[in-house]
This record gives structure tokens, C-alpha cells and sequence, in this order.
């Protein structure tokens, strides 16, 4: 990965004469790329050795839209970052569905408790948190709105095979956001 990431990056410099700045955003934004599409690679090839391609594929893509836009919780080290990826999925794709949401009304306090913990918190990311209140705002609406879309969808579509699926996840994505808010918060308080 640090070759490619390398080569990339020093292509970009010779080039386009990039600041050390943008250089070092470019670098980020590669390493991000090609850490996520490892972890998404080997997580996705278990799901598919169990032929569960299709439901990794529909929260995987579910996950992608909501965190995109409304943060979560981060970890620095790769191997932490894969397992903790790796549970998440489990949980959306194996655990939890064992539990019947889509004949009550379960699905709809998860789909409005993530709705309304997305109001609250959302952007969650040390790199959002760095942008102005503007950019911030428009990260929630985003997040909100694609929220909203889901849950009507969700509501008119109980029966789908992928309900489930697509409700847990937003409800865990949902619960990042806390997580990732109070490591944020605690951060920000030993540094003060």
C-alpha cells in the first residue's frame, strides 16, 4: 500500500508542483481508499464464501451513502479498524436480524432514534469537525435527507428481504455517531 500510496503522490508532486498540504491530503484520501477497498475486499469474500453477497452488498452500500456524509467512529490502526468493520457486518448480517423488527413497531424507533441521533451529532469526524458551520450543516442535511429516503422506503417496503439489513445498519451507523462524538469529546477535554 505505501508504495502505491508513494508513487502516486510523488507522481502528483513532479506533475502538478502540489503544496505539502494538498500533497499530504493526497496521500490521505489514497490511503483511506485503499485501506477501506482491502477491508471491504476481505470482509466481502467471507460474506460471499457463505453466500451472503447480495445482503453484504446492500449494507455495504447503505453504510457507504449514511457514513459518507454523516462521520462515525474512526480508528488510526488498520488491523483495529478491520475487526472492528468486520463485527460491524456480523452484527448487521448475522446477529441481529435474528431478531424480527419488520412486524412491529421496532423498525420504526430504530429508523427514528437514527434520524434524530443524526440531528444531533452528525457530522462525527475529527476531519469535519475542522470545517466551517456551514460545510457542517450541509453534511447533516445530506445525511438526514438520505436518512429520511431510506426510512420512507423502509416504511413502504417492510416486506423487501434486505428491510432488516438496511434498518440495522443504519441503526449501528447511527450509534457510531455517539461513540464517535464522546471519543471526540474526551479528546478535546485531555487536551484542554
Amino acid at each position: 500500500m505505501d508504495y502505491i500510496t508513494r508513487t502516486i503522490v510523488g507522481y502528483a508532486e513532479r506533475k502538478y508542483q502540489f503544496s505539502a498540504f494538498e500533497l499530504a491530503k493526497l496521500k490521505y484520501v489514497l490511503e483511506v481508499i485503499i485501506l477501506n477497498t482491502a477491508e471491504m475486499v476481505i470482509i466481502g469474500a467471507f460474506f460471499v464464501a457463505i453466500g451472503m453477497a447480495t445482503e453484504f452488498f446492500v449494507s455495504a452500500g447503505v453504510l457507504f451513502s449514511v457514513r459518507t456524509f454523516a462521520g462515525g467512529f474512526h480508528i488510526k490502526k488498520f488491523r483495529y479498524c478491520f475487526v472492528f468493520t468486520a463485527v460491524v457486518f456480523v452484527m448487521v448480517l448475522l446477529v441481529l436480524p435474528m431478531i424480527n423488527i419488520t412486524t412491529n413497531w421496532l423498525m420504526e424507533v430504530l429508523l427514528m432514534a437514527s434520524i434524530i441521533i443524526n440531528i444531533a451529532l452528525a457530522p462525527v469526524s475529527k476531519r469535519k469537525s475542522g470545517q466551517s458551520p456551514k460545510s457542517r450543516m450541509i453534511f447533516k442535511c445530506i445525511s438526514t435527507v438520505i436518512l429520511l429516503g431510506y426510512t420512507v422506503f423502509l416504511l413502504n417496503a417492510k416486506e423487501s428481504p434486505y428491510a432488516e439489513i438496511i434498518t440495522w445498519t443504519i441503526f449501528i451507523q447511527s450509534f457510531q455517531l455517539i461513540i464517535g462524538k464522546g471519543m471526540i469529546t474526551n479528546e478535546k477535554k485531555r487536551i484542554v
